[in-house]
């Protein structure tokens, strides 16, 4: 009678254990979605928004990077961020606005409105873009993410957070006054190449400004005792991004600052997709969650579905806890027909 109990209950065991497949921990997916994808006018872009966000459901993204969210940078006359919050919020989608310190303006209307901001280059003409050495710029964008907070977001997230590329540094006459205080040199004034101590201070001096900048969102945000994330894009090697374009992410994980990176890993190489990832899990450590940006169309490659899924399944096998696509202008119904079915095809119950 004993054994044939045991027997009854091993049994109810084995077959408990063979209806369920265990459910994986939340994986981190998010696109990076551009304003201009919807129609300006109101019900129409509304229209639009309700019908995508169902799409993504479906694939079980949970997270969108959200450009022109604010008034002042769609001049749409409807309010587009609570619009996304609030649709967001019924599939269960968080909302991260997305700024670009680093980004390109509208040079004329700059250099009437904020001439004393714009990048010097070594020549003295002036490049399209704002300074982060100058702390007013730096106060101009947490006056501007400030207005995002106002509202119920998941986080902020920060792209083109660097100076442009090939070593773009201001020398205007403020930055340069600020750092011959320290250093006793302007950039100007040395050689300008790794030979020289100076101009290896002046690459690393660029990099604490811009790192000052992600300190002073991290404290914002802090500060506002909300469950915000900081999230930034990134450059893919850490070293080269912190000579080129004065972006030390190595820095902000070490320093706990942002909760999470996304490399910008766009390649149709799976293997080179997989040694960059490998470099940036082991930059970021324990320190903060990579999730790695797989690029479906941009400037350096133009994916296939097969190796768009070889990817997704490189981010698992490191155990990258989640992925980014860019973007949404180029995540097509075909490929999100084709993640609903292999990738990100729902778990359901195993029944034996």
């Amino acid at each position: 009678m004993i054994k044939l109990v045991l027997l009854l209950n091993l049994g109810l065991i084995v077959i408990t254990g063979c209806k369920t497949m265990k459910e994986p921990e939340k994986e981190f997916r998010a696109v990076w979605l551009h304003q201009n994808l919807f129609d300006r006018n109101e019900i129409e872009g509304k229209e639009q928004i309700t019908c995508l966000f169902d799409k993504y459901a479906k694939i079980g993204i949970n997270n969108l990077f959200c450009y022109y969210t604010l008034p002042e940078e769609n001049n749409l006359d409807w309010d587009y961020l609570t619009f996304l919050i609030d649709e967001g919020k019924k599939r269960n989608i968080g909302i991260h606005p997305i700024f670009c310190p680093g980004h390109e303006v509208n040079l004329e209307k700059a250099a009437v409105e904020h001439p004393g901001w714009l990048i010097h280059k070594i020549n003295g003409e002036l490049y399209p873009a704002y300074n982060m050495a100058i702390p007013e710029v730096r106060e101009y964008w947490l006056s501007i993410i400030s207005k995002a907070m106002e509202y119920d977001i998941a986080g902020i997230h920060l792209d083109y957070i660097r100076y442009p590329v090939n070593q773009m540094f201001s020398y205007d006459s403020i930055t340069c006054a600020a750092f011959r205080e320290k250093y006793g040199f302007t950039p100007v004034e040395v050689a300008h190449d790794g030979g020289s101590i100076i101009w290896c201070e002046w690459i690393e001096w660029n990099q604490e400004q811009v790192s000052a900048l992600v300190r002073d969102v991290h404290e914002m945000i802090k500060e506002s005792g909300r469950n915000i994330l900081l999230g930034t894009d990134v450059f893919p090697d850490p070293s080269e991004s912190e000579v080129e374009i004065g972006q030390s992410w190595e820095t902000w994980a070490s320093e706990g600052i942002v909760d999470f990176v996304c490399p910008m890993l766009y390649t149709d190489s799976v293997s080179l997709f997989g040694k960059y990832l490998d470099k940036a899990l082991t930059t970021a450590g324990n320190r903060c969650k990579v999730y790695p940006g797989i690029g479906i169309y941009s400037y350096h490659n133009k994916i296939t579905p097969d190796i768009l899924l070889e990817e997704v399944k490189s981010t698992r096998d490191k155990n990258a806890g989640g992925v980014v696509f860019f973007s949404g202008n180029s995540l097509s119904e075909g490929l999100i027909d084709t993640l609903s079915k292999t990738a990100f095809r729902p778990l359901t119950e195993k029944i034996e």
